[in-house]
């Protein structure tokens, strides 16, 4: 009882919190793929490569905007591009309205199988769409739910059609922060069929972006990430809920705060490892995956806590108590707690809380690697 009332609590303070704040610029983020899209068809895919005029563009073409964007750069690799392709070709409306009906749909049909009655379905449906994260999702226009998408869908085939399942966790490739961990789980699972899938689909992703949008936005893109201007990547770099932001809101150097995100990449990918190489249940592995991308990405957004979600959501729902259901609360609500920018700029006294959340994701991870953590799968 005392957790549902805390996420009823956490679940509307989210939801009101993110209404207010997006309230003025609903759709900000999906107006980047937006406004990419329609410049790639009329010819312009250069407007990619410059943050600024990007912005600009953004704030005069959308009048449903009631105050101007600050800095609003393109960031993916030029692949992601042909994700917003055929959405450019659509009314703004029914583009931003589209893609989260469509990926929100995705994902609720890839969680479906993780489920062992229609009631616990139901329940953890039901909480992953009142999860905070989820609030930050609609209400920027992001990609978490199709990213979710393709993890529980793509675990869920690769024991079952392993090169289906490497298809779908080659995607990833989109966003490649949370691809990172996905070579460790096949390859400690032997999953050979599902690595070739993989290769296949990042190959085939890498050479239809030569051609859409092209070579020469690939070099450009990458200059401007390894040599160029660095306000895209600064901007990245000091958003968000990943040990590296946390580290550098809290005042660390460049290289104690890259080192910080290393030990935490290594120890999520220590885990995922072990949850794969060994006998396991099936839904607890998938947890500690879900679990350790987000403790290991470099680049965390409050909308990508939505992997939290889904994995305090089974926690939730089954017999766990104590310390395990504790951390799948705070991991729950943790883009209520931590945007940790933004409370440092707004609400002081809540920065100190909100530096703490990749603390709750690494106990989260340990809780769900425990041996006798297994009794709730």
């Amino acid at each position: 009882m005392l957790a549902f009332a805390s996420l009823l609590i956490a679940g509307a303070f989210g939801w009101f919190l993110f209404v207010v704040l997006l309230r003025d610029t609903a759709g900000q983020d999906w107006m980047v793929f937006d406004t990419a899209a329609r410049a790639y068809w009329r010819g312009d895919s250069a407007l990619l490569l410059d943050g600024v005029k990007l912005t600009a563009v953004l704030n005069a073409t959308h009048p449903s905007l009631k105050q101007p964007l600050i800095f609003h750069p393109w960031v993916y690799p030029p692949f992601t591009l042909l994700l917003a392709l055929p959405f450019g070709l659509m009314p703004w409306s029914l583009s931003y309205g589209g893609f989260q009906v469509l990926s929100f749909g995705g994902m609720a049909a890839a969680l479906r199988p993780w489920a062992d009655s229609r009631t616990q379905y139901a329940r953890v449906l039901a909480g992953v769409a009142l999860c905070p994260a989820t609030a930050y999702t609609l209400g920027a226009g992001q990609n978490s739910f199709f990213t979710a998408a393709l993890v529980l869908g793509g675990i869920w085939l690769l024991d079952r059609r392993p090169v289906a399942a490497g298809l779908l966790l080659g995607l990833l490739a989109f966003k490649p922060q949370f691809a990172l961990l996905i070579p460790v789980a096949l390859l400690a699972s032997g999953a050979w069929r599902a690595i070739a899938g993989a290769a296949v689909m990042v190959s085939l992703l890498l050479l239809v972006s030569l051609a859409v949008p092209g070579i020469a936005i690939w070099r450009g893109w990458l200059h401007l990430y390894l040599n160029g201007d660095l306000a895209p990547r600064q901007w990245v770099e000091l958003y968000g809920q990943s040990v590296f932001t946390c580290l550098r809101l809290a005042g660390a150097s460049n290289g104690v705060a890259n080192a910080g995100q290393v030990v935490a990449l290594l120890v999520a990918a220590t885990a995922v490892w072990r949850a794969f190489a060994r006998p396991m249940a099936k839904l607890q592995r998938l947890l500690i995956l879900l679990c350790a991308m987000t403790l290991g990405a470099p680049h965390l957004g409050d909308y990508d806590a939505v992997l939290l979600g889904i994995a305090a959501m089974f926690v939730l729902v089954s017999p766990a108590g104590g310390v395990a259901s504790v951390l799948a609360v705070l991991a729950w609500c943790s883009t209520a707690i931590n945007p940790p920018l933004l409370f440092q700029k707004t609400i002081p006294m809540l920065f100190p809380v909100a530096e703490m959340t990749p603390l709750v994701m690494l106990g989260f991870l340990v809780c769900l690697s425990r041996k006798k953590e297994s009794l709730l799968f």
